[in-house]
């Protein structure tokens, strides 16, 4: 017996022995994903860190290491080469982009290929110097673990779909320490599914990955952390909501530019006619060309954001840029003259972080839009703070509040997860102070993106397959809207005992194909599907010598008028028919059908609105 059936048979009689449902073992299975993810997250990030440090400490040693620093990135590249030669993969997009198409689009199968693939790749990309994040490679990693190991045990697609968002929950919360931001942002981005049956697996990997980082580390902040950060712990006031309002908007605005730039940047570089794993290297070259502008217009290596230097004198726009999102929350706000430079070079250094991006990813580069989309936002939320000084008629918000609001909501716009983004830099700062503000920024930056750019930076990718995605919230419109509410077709009222054959002039005249059959009082009875009708007609002779009552079927539980649409397309899925008799809840009389292309009229409806 394999190891496979020998833990499927320990499953199955522990379930029986403890009298547990049958989906019991998926929330074992979740806590086993999540741990073994948690761990190797960390030994990612860690890795990781370590090389950006090592890159770091050697530019700082003198002129000749800096400049070959600044040239890491190429080297990065070729090495990201040769890791997609060792472990090629068809699709081109990002991480999460990939874990989405295979959710919505190939039963959620992703190859264990995938996570040395995004392992090595990024780490040689992020490592050099490429402007990418972890999150992203970390969060298609442990999908593709949840992936294999529930093709493994041989699961069906349903169970394999909850393990690979277990996977993906799991490293992102290891990385951050952040589990409600991993739930919801495997739950509103990828599953796009906030059922029971999924949300609370992904909870339990969520929680048990944060368990095991913290219990590795011995310490509840993240690898990443700002909790050593003074934050104002004033409340939020009413007056205060217009400010943050305006922050969330101008954020939404610019991470829907964002995702235009990051189209139009694989738009680009996929128009190149050079073999497509040559396509890194043009981008590493452009990103080396910025950091070198920038280095020689900055020889002493001090900022010209008015930020304070840090130890690293590369592009602040290389690698992750979180030292650079620490130096912002810990940088305090000057006069108005310095305000002024503040918010011109903070502008300038944004946009500078976008075409590092853009170069890195757009090429073809292995690495997350989550870190650049952090640090754009700190960005913009310091300089919107910066504003604030500067125009009066604007009301002051303090530089460490702009800065966390504009993390999350640029986050949230950027993936249209408002609750991700907030709950990720609420879980970060560990200070309720901040929540409310960054809901309030999170939700407005997410609505103002949408209708600015209705695809979030990862579904944008994915619109280039002509891949349209759908979630729980389009069956909400399903469970709100009642039968009464539509237009239903004519209901024809037959007797069982008239004429079949009388059924063919009635559908001639009134145009229908199913009828309802009535008792004496009229009230419902059975019904004659158009199908039967049509199956008679091949033996036209036959057809007048029987009654309706002989082609009657009375396995049709009728629909009341008060029965929802979802209801409806339940009852569709018992039978093979085109349209269901609806009847009065009170007297029991057909009042019209409903067919299913009606409900699919609505369904369609809700996803081209979403």
């Amino acid at each position: 017996m394999t190891s496979r059936h020998t833990f499927q048979s320990f499953v199955r009689r522990a379930g029986t022995a403890l009298r547990l449902g049958q989906d019991w073992h998926v929330l074992i299975l979740a806590a086993i994903c999540g741990i073994s993810v948690g761990a190797m997250a960390l030994v990612f990030i860690g890795t990781m860190n370590w090389l950006l440090r090592q890159l770091g400490q050697f530019a700082s040693q003198g002129p000749t290491q800096l400049w070959i620093s600044i040239a890491m990135p190429i080297a990065g590249a070729l090495v990201t080469i040769t890791v997609f030669r060792i472990f090629p993969s068809g699709f081109k997009g990002h991480g999460v982009s990939r874990v989405m198409l295979a959710v919505h689009r190939q039963k959620s199968v992703l190859p264990l290929s995938l996570a040395p693939r995004q392992w090595l790749g990024s780490t040689a990309t992020i490592s050099s110097g490429g402007s990418a994040g972890p999150e992203g490679p970390i969060v298609a990693i442990g999908a593709a673990i949840g992936s294999s190991f529930a093709s493994w045990l041989e699961l069906d697609a349903g169970r394999r779909t909850t393990l690979l968002g277990c996977g993906a929950a799991a490293g992102l919360a290891a990385v951050f320490d952040a589990p409600l931001a991993g739930v919801f942002f495997v739950l509103e981005v990828i599953l796009r599914d906030f059922t029971a049956r999924t949300f609370t697996p992904v909870v339990i990997a969520s929680v048990t990955s944060a368990a095991t980082a913290q219990s590795i580390l011995q310490s509840p902040d993240p690898i990443f952390g700002i909790g050593l950060i003074h934050i104002d712990q004033t409340p939020m006031l009413l007056a205060q909501i217009p400010q943050y309002a305006l922050l969330g908007v101008i954020a939404g605005l610019c991470a829907a530019g964002f995702a235009v730039v990051m189209k139009s940047a694989h738009r680009s570089f996929n128009q190149l006619r050079i073999p497509t794993l040559s396509k890194p290297i043009i981008g590493a070259l452009l990103l080396v060309a910025c950091g070198t502008c920038w280095t020689l217009l900055n020889p002493q290596q001090s900022t010209t954001t008015g930020i304070t230097s840090t130890t690293n004198p590369l592009p602040p726009f290389y690698g992750n840029g979180y030292s650079l999102i620490e130096s912002l929350l810990r940088e305090p706000m000057g006069s108005e003259t310095s305000a002024f430079v503040l918010f011109s070079s903070l502008a300038l250094l944004a946009l500078l972080k976008a075409f590092a991006t853009a170069c890195t990813l757009g090429s073809g580069g292995a690495g997350g839009l989550f870190a650049p989309g952090l640090v754009l936002g700190a960005l913009l939320g310091a300089a919107y703070s910066a504003l604030t000084v500067l125009v009066p008629a604007l009301p002051d918000i303090s530089p460490t509040h702009g800065v966390l609001v504009g993390m999350g909501a640029f986050v949230a716009a950027g993936a249209h997860a408002p609750l991700a983004g907030a709950f990720l830099v609420y879980e970060l700062t560990h200070s309720y102070a901040i929540l409310l503000p960054l809901l309030l920024a999170a939700v407005v930056a997410t609505v103002a993106a949408r209708l600015v750019y209705p695809n979030s930076i990862y579904s944008a990718e994915l619109a280039a397959f002509n891949i349209r995605l759908t979630s729980v919230a389009n069956h909400s419109i399903l469970r709100s809207t009642l039968i009464r509410d539509l237009a239903l077709l004519q209901s024809i009222p037959v007797r069982a005992s008239d004429a079949a054959e009388s059924l063919i002039e009635l559908g001639e005249r009134h145009a229908v194909h199913d009828f309802s059959v009535v008792d004496e009082q009229g009230r419902y009875h059975g019904f004659v599907c158009g199908s039967d009708v049509r199956s008679a007609l091949v033996y036209r002779d036959a057809l007048r010598l029987l009654t309706v009552a002989e082609l009657e079927r009375t396995d049709f539980a009728p629909l009341d008028s008060d029965d929802t649409l979802d209801t409806a397309l339940q009852r569709f899925g018992r039978h093979e028919t085109q349209a269901l008799p609806v009847i009065d809840p009170e007297s029991r009389k057909p009042i019209g059908l409903i067919t299913r292309s009606q409900i699919m009229t609505v369904y369609n409806r809700a996803i081209g609105e979403q």
